[in-house]
C-alpha cells in the first residue's frame, strides 16, 4: 500500500507554545518535546488538530483550515507556479475565497470536491494541494495537484498524487480517475506517467487560457486509470 488511512487528528507546526483545541467532544492540550506545557524553552513544536486524510512517507495530506491562506497564496499567487494552470495567479482575495470554499466542501453532502492540503510530515508546512473532483454521479473524478515551486523537483507531487489515487479507488470506490495537463507542462506529465496512468491522447489547441498575462489556445494531454487497473498494479506489486 502506498499510504495508510489515518484516524488520528494531527498536524505539526513549528512554534514554542502549547495549544488547546476542541476536537469532537474532547479538549486536548498538546505538547511535544523536552518540556512541559508551562512554556519550557526546550519545547520545539506545537500540535494543532486537523483532519488528516492520509499520510505517505514524507507527507501529511489533510483538510484545509482557516489558517492556510498565507501558505496557499505562496504558490497560488505566484505567476511562474501557476503558468500552466487554467487559473491564477490568484489574488489574496481569491485565495481567501478558495479556502472558504474548501471549508464549505467539508460539510457538503454529497461531497464532490475532495481537495486537500499537502504538508511536509516533519514540520507541518503546507506546500501545495492535491484533489479529486468528482463527476455528478460520483463514479469518476479528475485528479489535480500543485506544489510550491520552492519544493519542486523532490517528488512531492507524485507522492501526494499516488496517495490520492489510492484514496479515490479504495475509499471513494471510484471507477475511473483522469488527469490532464498543458502539453508543455513536462513535469506534470511525468507525474501522471510515474503513477502508471494511461495516455489517452492529446487535444490540439483545445483550451483558451491565460499564460503570462496573455490568453491563448493551448493543447492538452489526457491520462487516466481505471479502478481495476489500479488493483491489478497492486496485485502485481507495481509501485505507482
Amino acid at each position: 500500500m502506498c499510504c495508510e488511512r489515518v484516524l488520528a487528528l494531527r498536524t505539526v507546526s513549528r512554534r514554542n507554545t502549547a495549544k488547546t483545541r476542541k476536537v469532537g467532544s474532547e479538549t486536548v492540550n498538546a505538547c511535544i518535546g523536552n518540556g512541559d506545557c508551562a512554556g519550557n524553552g526546550n519545547m520545539d513544536f506545537e500540535i494543532s488538530f486537523d483532519f488528516i486524510i492520509f499520510e505517505t512517507e514524507r507527507l501529511l495530506v489533510r483538510e484545509f483550515n482557516t489558517d492556510d491562506g498565507d501558505a496557499v497564496y505562496a504558490y497560488a499567487g505566484d505567476a511562474e507556479n501557476t503558468i500552466y494552470m487554467d487559473w491564477g495567479p490568484a489574488s489574496r482575495e481569491e485565495v481567501r475565497g478558495f479556502v472558504q470554499s474548501r471549508l464549505a466542501q467539508q460539510i457538503t453532502e454529497p461531497r464532490r470536491i475532495f481537495d486537500f492540503a499537502v504538508c511536509i510530515k516533519a514540520t507541518g508546512k503546507l506546500i501545495g494541494s492535491v484533489g479529486l473532483f468528482l463527476s455528478n454521479d460520483g463514479q469518476q473524478a479528475e485528479l489535480g495537484y500543485i506544489v510550491n515551486k520552492a519544493f519542486g523537483g523532490k517528488g512531492y507531487a507524485s507522492e501526494a498524487a499516488k496517495g490520492m489515487l489510492q484514496f479515490g479507488f479504495m475509499n471513494l470506490n471510484l471507477h475511473r480517475i483522469c488527469a490532464k495537463c498543458d502539453s508543455m507542462n513536462i513535469a506534470s506529465e511525468r507525474v501522471m506517467q510515474h503513477l502508471g496512468m494511461r495516455f489517452e491522447g492529446e487535444a490540439k489547441s483545445a483550451e483558451y487560457v491565460r499564460v503570462r498575462a496573455r490568453r491563448q489556445w493551448r493543447s492538452v494531454k489526457h491520462y487516466a486509470m481505471l479502478q481495476k487497473e489500479f488493483l491489478n498494479r497492486m496485485i502485481d506489486g507495481e509501485d505507482a
